[in-house]
């Protein structure tokens, strides 16, 4: 994801570090990932039981084989029988004063190269707007660069509003030290 966004120069992020920074509250009333796992064969029944809240379990019948000269890399640490990992969306709860509800912030929404086009992004993004509505929440915000017309064509056929007015913006490293240490 670092190398997709070209962010690597900044890019910290250990398995190790996620787990002491997230999944301490139940989902989605905190930082939580959905894990996006695929597998040729049917998935067990005990899976959700065992490791997982399953949100949802959607066949795709492909016509052809996909090819995945990473499949090693991304096999699924909680059953190694034939199950990788193809994508995954990071989101966080956050608050609008404009829709006056809570809603759900899109921080990360990946799909693996391999996996693109076959309705995965589609997926996750259903997946998380699923659990907003059902929350009673009232938006799912995210940002898309905008060199990224691929994700900004996916995000239009999602229905997505546009705000060109705001930018991003982000303080970081050392500026973020810098005033962390301003005294008021």
């Amino acid at each position: 994801m670092a190398n997709y966004h070209n962010l690597s120069n900044v890019f910290t992020t250990t398995e190790t570090s996620l787990s002491n920074t997230l999944f301490k509250s139940p989902p989605f009333h905190s930082f939580t990932a959905l894990i996006l796992e695929i597998s040729p064969n049917p998935f067990p029944n005990t899976m959700a039981q065992e490791h997982h809240n399953v949100i949802k379990n959607n066949t795709i019948n492909l016509e052809t084989p996909i090819f995945d000269p990473e499949f090693e890399t991304f096999r699924s640490r909680f059953n190694s029988d034939h199950i990788y990992v193809a994508g995954h969306v990071l989101v966080y709860p956050s608050y609008n004063g404009f829709f006056e509800k809570p809603g759900l912030y899109l921080d990360q929404l990946f799909v693996r190269k391999c996996y693109r086009g076959l309705g995965f992004g589609k997926m996750l993004f259903s997946a998380v707007a699923s659990q907003a509505a059902n929350n009673g929440m009232g938006m799912v915000d995210w940002l898309v660069a905008d060199w990224n017309e691929k994700s900004m064509k996916f995000y239009d056929k999602m229905g997505a509003h546009y705000i060109p007015q705001y930018k991003l913006c982000k303080l970081y490293g050392e500026k973020l030290q810098q005033y962390a240490n301003i005294s008021p």
